[in-house]
């Protein structure tokens, strides 16, 4: 199997079990615009209301304590948590069932995952072929979007190759996938929804 360290991958479904992949050769740029954000991800530490309902990204002064200012560490501690932080991004909230899309699709499916960056496993979907049956699904595809689950199979945090296999494994007619639309930060960061809510409401 292909190196999992390895940039990018083609992923061509086949209307069998067997699946083939090569490597693309995408721009650093073209990937890395979907990738998780790190910086960004470190800011939300159990604060998931403090996005006031999705309208607003977390600043570091709602992380600074009273301790931290009775110290006078509150100037010192904001300016290193907005260092590199897209102050621009909003909350995606993973526990709304609104933000995934969930399709059937037919082999082949004619999508390019890619592993999301930063340690948090999963794939994203970095290019919807004209050849596959995503090109003409509804609801449309989008680059980004990140895949949760495979049928009733929950693949969220799955390493790439182990989420090609649960792909490669489904024998139905056409197969359910489910994606959440939102940063990697949210779906996989202290506001990720429970397994427990998966099964209840997209599974």
């Amino acid at each position: 199997s292909l190196p999992r360290s390895s940039p990018s991958y083609m992923l061509a479904l086949a209307s069998t079990s067997f699946v083939g992949f090569a490597p693309l050769s995408a721009p650093a740029s073209r990937s890395g615009a979907v990738r998780a954000r790190p910086a960004v991800a470190g800011l939300l530490d159990g604060v998931k209301d403090a996005f006031g309902g999705g309208d607003k990204p977390l600043v570091a002064a709602d992380r600074v304590t009273p301790f931290d200012r009775w110290l006078g560490l509150d100037k010192d501690l904001e300016a290193e948590l907005n260092d590199g932080v897209d102050q621009d991004v909003t909350y995606v909230d993973p526990s709304d069932a609104s933000n995934y899309v969930s399709l059937s699709l037919v082999k082949p499916m004619g999508i390019a995952f890619v592993e999301n960056e930063g340690g948090c496993g999963g794939v994203f979907v970095d290019e919807v072929l004209d050849s596959g049956s995503a090109a003409s699904a509804s609801p449309v595809l989008a680059r980004g979007d990140q895949l949760v689950a495979v049928g009733s199979t929950l693949v969220l945090g799955w390493e790439f190759d182990a989420t090609l296999d649960a792909i490669k494994a489904s024998d139905d007619s056409a197969t359910k996938l489910v994606l959440f639309r939102g940063p990697t930060s949210f779906l996989y960061g202290p506001t990720k929804a429970s397994e427990e809510w998966y099964q209840e409401n997209l599974l």
